[in-house]
């Protein structure tokens, strides 16, 4: 009996697309990306640190801001950081949870979606 490798190839590609999807909806700020590929939370917890100063200044708009701070904090959380009680209660309190939940991201997805990037800005 033959057996098509055509609808395995389909159905690893349709997986790929949606991962990247859900990775693309999930980190809209390309250098949060980029720091969570790159497995860097001290960066991460730098930018997270430079948002509240600067909301807390003033200069940013608090409700603008909370989105990268969940983005953040999510990769955070995928990276094995200990998150402090707020910042778990923001990221429960997020609808972005619930995509992330529904649709992990991996590193292999991240990895590719990085490249994805990279290869646009060319």
């Amino acid at each position: 009996a033959v057996v098509s490798t055509q609808s395995t190839g389909d159905d690893l590609t349709a997986m790929k697309l949606a991962t990247q999807a859900a990775i693309s909806n999930a980190f809209k700020t390309p250098e949060v990306l980029r720091l969570f590929a790159k497995k860097e939370p001290a960066q991460l917890r730098t930018i997270l640190t430079q948002i509240e100063r600067d909301v807390n200044l003033g200069k940013r708009d608090s409700e603008a801001s909370k989105h990268e701070k969940i983005e953040i904090l999510h990769a955070l959380k995928n990276l094995g950081e200990e998150l402090s009680n707020e910042e778990e209660l923001l990221l429960n309190e997020s609808s972005v949870t619930q995509l992330l939940t529904n649709a992990p991201a991996t590193e292999q997805a991240v990895g590719e979606r990085v490249l994805n990037l990279v290869q646009q800005k060319k």
